[in-house]
C-alpha cells in the first residue's frame, strides 16, 4: 500500500487512540485494587475507633465508679467517726440505722483500708452489693456468716475484693513486703464492743481450687480454730507464712483473718494470661490481750526461707515442691 501524507496521518491518529485507550484501561484497572485497599483501610479504621471508644468509655466508667466508692466510704467514715481525734467515740448505732447488717469498721495503717464491715445470711450477697445494698461489683467488706460479731469466735474472717485500684482490700497485698509489715504491725477492728487492736501474726498465700494444690484446699476460714483445731491450724499457718514475726499466739487468743484475691499464681503465655488462678492472700492477726502493750518488736521479724505454697506456684517457677507429700490437714467439725 502506498504511504502518503493522509495515510500517515490516519495511521498516527489511530495509533494515538489505541495508546490512549490502552492507557485508560490500564489506569482503570489500576484503580480497582486501590479502591479495595481504601475500603478495607476505612473499615479497619472504623473498627479501631469503635474499640478505642469502648475501651476509653470503660476506663472512664471504672474511674467514676472508683471515685463514687471512695466518696461513699469517706462519707460513711464521717458518720461512724466524725472526730478522728476522739479515741473512744464512734457512732455505731447510726451506722446500724443505715444498714442493720453493720458489724464494725476495719482500719489498716498506711493503706486506703478504712472501711465498714457488714454481715449477711450468706457469703455471696456482699460480693456484689455496696453498703446501701445497691449493685456494685466492688462489693463491701463482710464478715463470714458463721461468725458472732459480738462474742468473737476463735477465728473471725473478713472478706474483701482486691480491685487493683486502691479500693476495698486492694492494698492488703502490701503485707507481702516485710518492710511494710514493719511499718504496720497492728491493725484496728472496731465493733459494738469498742475499738480493738490486733497484732499481725502471719501472712500467706493459698488456693481456693483443689486442683491447684494436689487436690487440697487449706481451710483457713473455719471459725472454730480453738481446742483440737488450734495446733494443726497454726502448724499449717507457720509453714505457709512469708516471714516470722515477733508476735506469739495461743489457744486462748481471738484471731482475725483478712482475706482477698491475688494474681501472683496466674500463668502467662506470650504476654497474655493463659490461666487465671483462684488464689488468696491472707493476713492473720490476733487480738490485743488484756493489759498488753500494742507495741511490736519489728526488728526481730525474719524471712521464711521456704514458705509453703500451692503446687501451682512450684509448677509456675519450675522448682520441686518440698511439701508435696505433706499430710493434708483438715479442721475438726464443731457444733456451736
Amino acid at each position: 500500500m502506498e504511504l502518503n501524507k493522509n495515510n500517515i496521518e490516519k495511521f498516527s491518529e489511530n495509533e494515538n487512540k489505541n495508546i490512549l485507550s490502552e492507557g485508560a484501561n490500564e489506569t482503570k484497572g489500576a484503580k480497582k485494587p486501590r479502591r479495595k485497599i481504601s475500603v478495607i483501610a476505612i473499615i479497619i479504621l472504623l473498627i479501631s475507633i469503635i474499640v478505642f471508644s469502648c475501651a476509653a468509655a470503660l476506663i472512664i466508667r471504672n474511674h467514676m465508679k472508683r471515685q463514687e466508692n471512695i466518696e461513699m466510704n469517706n462519707k460513711l467514715e464521717a458518720v461512724f467517726e466524725p472526730d478522728v481525734s476522739e479515741e473512744a467515740d464512734f457512732n455505731f448505732d447510726e451506722m446500724v440505722a443505715i444498714n442493720p447488717g453493720f458489724v464494725g469498721w476495719i482500719k489498716v495503717p498506711n493503706t486506703s483500708i478504712s472501711l465498714p464491715v457488714v454481715k449477711y445470711s450468706d457469703n455471696s450477697y456482699y460480693l456484689t452489693h455496696d453498703f446501701y445494698k445497691n449493685y456494685d461489683r466492688r462489693g463491701t467488706v463482710f464478715m463470714d456468716y458463721r461468725n458472732d460479731p459480738e462474742n468473737f469466735d476463735a477465728n473471725t474472717i473478713l472478706y474483701g475484693h482486691n480491685c487493683y485500684d486502691g479500693t476495698m482490700f486492694s492494698e492488703l497485698e502490701k503485707y507481702q513486703d516485710i518492710d511494710f509489715y514493719k511499718s504496720s504491725p497492728v491493725i484496728e477492728f472496731s465493733t459494738v464492743n469498742g475499738k480493738e487492736k490486733w497484732k499481725v501474726y502471719a501472712v500467706f498465700i493459698t488456693n481456693a481450687k483443689a486442683e491447684e494444690d494436689n487436690g487440697y484446699i487449706f481451710n483457713y476460714i473455719y471459725p472454730y480454730m480453738d481446742g483440737e483445731n488450734f495446733d494443726g491450724f497454726i502448724n499449717e499457718v507457720n509453714k505457709r507464712r512469708l516471714y516470722v514475726t515477733d508476735v506469739d499466739i495461743n489457744d486462748d487468743d481471738n484471731m482475725l483473718i483478712l482475706s482477698t484475691c491475688i494474681r501472683k499464681l496466674d500463668l502467662y503465655s506470650k504476654g497474655k494470661i493463659s490461666y487465671r488462678a483462684d488464689t488468696r492472700f491472707v493476713v492473720l492477726a490476733r487480738k490485743l490481750r488484756a493489759g498488753e502493750s500494742d507495741s511490736v518488736n519489728t526488728e526481730n521479724v525474719t524471712v521464711n526461707p521456704s514458705p509453703k505454697y500451692p503446687q501451682l506456684w512450684y509448677d509456675k517457677n519450675g522448682i520441686p515442691n518440698p511439701y508435696k507429700d505433706d499430710e493434708k490437714w483438715y479442721p475438726q467439725e464443731v457444733n456451736r
